[in-house]
C-alpha cells in the first residue's frame, strides 16, 4: 500500500502475500458493504441499531477502519511524506462535506452537517500518521490501543455515573454534550437525536479500532521480516493470541464497569471500547487465517482467479468502492421522486419485485463495482489514504 495519496501507481503487478491478505479481507468486507447498500428489502435486525446493541450494518465501517489501521501500518512503517499526506487528509475532509451534501440531500449551508464518515476517516488517518512519529512497532501500537481504550472507557464510565440509573442514554451521554457544543445543528440529524455517531466522541472511540488495526499490521510486518519464507503457522499463532487478548478485553471492560456501578455498553453509536476491541479481535484472527488462505491460493492459478484476484482488486481500491458505493446507492434511493421511489426501488420492482428483484439489483451493483476495481487494478490505479 502506498503512503498517503489519492491516485498512485503500483510498483508491483501483484501485492506481496501480506498485502494480498489485507486486501483480500478488505474485498470480503466490501462485498458485504455493497450488498447492504443495495438493499431496499432489509430486515430491521440488519439496520443500524437505534442506540445500544449491535446489528449487522453497525460492524461494516468499524471493520473498514480497523483494516485501514493495518494498511497504514504497512504504508507508514518507514517514513511519512508530510506535505502530501496533510494535503490529502484535507482533501478527504473536503470530500466528506460534499458527501454529506449529496447523501443527506442538504438544501443550504446552514443545514450542512460538518461531521461524517469521511471526516472521521480523515481525522483517524491523520492521528495514526502522527502516532507513527512516536512508534513503528506492534508493541508500541498495542500501547496506543490500551491508552485509547482505557481513557475512553474511563470517560464513558464517569459520565454514566452522572446519568439517571447510571446508564448512558440518548438524553445523557458525552457525545450529546460535547458534539452539540462544538457543532451545534451542524451535527448528526441536526443534533435532535442526542448524539453523533461520527462526532468528536466517536472519533476518539474509533482510534481504539485504528490503533488495534495498526498493531495487527505491525505484528504481521515483524513476523514477515524474520525471514522471506516464514512458516504460515508463525503468522497464525501470534495473530490468534492477539485477537484472543482483544476479545478478552472487550468482554472484561463492561463487567469491570458493572462492578464499579457504571455503564460501559457494547455499541456502535458511541463507538465504545468493548465494541471496537471486539471488532479488532475478530480482524486479528481473520488476518492470520487470511495470510494462510492467500498464500495457498496464490500457488493455484484457477483458484487465484476465482477466489483471490477480484477480491484483492476490490481491496486495493477499498476507499473508492466503500465510499463510492454509499454515494451511488444513496442517489439511486433518492432520485427521482424521493425515498421509496428512487431508481433502486424502481429497479427492484421492474425485475420482479421482492427478493428476486432485490437479488438481481444487488448482483448488478456488485458486478459494477468489481469490474471497475479490476479495471483499475490492471491499470495499477489506486485511490488510497
Amino acid at each position: 500500500m502506498e503512503p498517503g495519496g489519492t491516485v498512485t501507481a503500483a510498483v508491483r503487478t501483484r501485492p506481496s502475500t501480506r498485502i494480498a491478505a489485507l486486501d483480500w479481507l478488505r474485498g470480503i468486507m466490501l462485498v458485504a458493504s455493497v450488498t447492504i447498500n443495495s438493499m431496499v428489502i432489509l430486515p430491521p435486525s440488519f439496520h443500524h441499531s437505534p442506540w445500544d446493541g449491535v446489528n449487522l450494518e453497525d460492524v461494516i465501517f468499524p471493520i473498514f477502519v480497523t483494516l485501514s489501521g493495518c494498511g497504514l501500518a504497512f504504508a507508514l512503517n518507514r517514513r511519512t511524506d508530510w506535505p502530501r499526506f496533510a494535503r490529502r487528509v484535507l482533501v478527504l475532509f473536503g470530500l466528506g462535506l460534499v458527501y454529506n451534501w449529496v447523501v443527506d440531500g442538504t438544501q443550504s449551508l446552514g443545514e450542512l452537517r460538518v461531521t461524517g464518515v469521511l471526516q472521521l476517516y480523515a481525522v483517524v488517518v491523520l492521528l495514526t500518521a502522527l502516532g507513527h512519529q512516536l512508534t513503528r512497532t506492534w508493541r508500541g501500537w498495542l500501547g496506543w490501543t490500551a491508552f485509547y481504550a482505557s481513557t475512553y472507557s474511563a470517560l464513558l464510565m464517569w459520565w454514566s455515573t452522572r446519568c439517571p440509573d447510571s446508564t448512558l442514554t440518548r438524553e445523557c451521554n458525552p457525545s450529546g454534550a460535547i458534539d452539540s457544543a462544538v457543532f451545534g445543528s451542524h451535527m448528526y440529524a441536526g443534533g435532535l437525536l442526542g448524539h453523533d455517531p461520527e462526532g468528536l466522541v466517536a472519533i476518539y472511540g474509533s482510534m481504539v479500532s485504528v490503533a488495534a488495526g495498526a498493531t495487527v499490521g505491525h505484528l504481521v510486518l515483524a513476523i514477515h521480516r524474520r525471514s522471506a519464507d516464514v512458516p504460515l503457522r508463525r503468522y497464525v499463532a501470534p495473530l490468534t493470541l492477539l485477537g484472543a487478548g482483544l476479545l478478552a478485553a472487550a468482554w472484561l471492560l463492561p463487567r469491570v464497569a458493572d462492578l464499579l456501578g457504571a455503564d460501559l455498553p457494547t455499541m456502535k453509536r458511541l463507538w465504545t471500547p468493548p465494541f471496537a476491541l471486539a471488532i479488532a479481535g475478530g480482524v486479528a484472527i481473520a488476518m492470520g487465517l487470511a495470510v494462510v488462505v492467500t498464500r495457498k491460493i496464490e500457488s493455484r492459478p484457477v483458484l487465484d482467479t476465482a477466489l483471490l484476484y477480484w477480491l484483492v482488486a476490490l481491496g486495493r481500491n477499498s476507499l473508492l468502492v466503500y465510499f463510492g458505493s454509499h454515494v451511488l446507492s444513496s442517489l439511486l434511493r433518492r432520485y427521482p421522486g424521493g425515498r421509496g421511489e428512487g431508481v433502486l426501488f424502481q429497479a427492484v420492482n421492474a425485475l420482479g419485485g421482492g427478493w428476486a428483484g432485490q437479488i438481481a439489483v444487488t448482483l448488478a451493483l456488485l458486478l459494477f463495482w468489481t469490474t471497475l476495481a479490476v479495471v483499475l487494478h490492471r491499470r495499477r490505479i489506486y485511490l488510497t489514504a
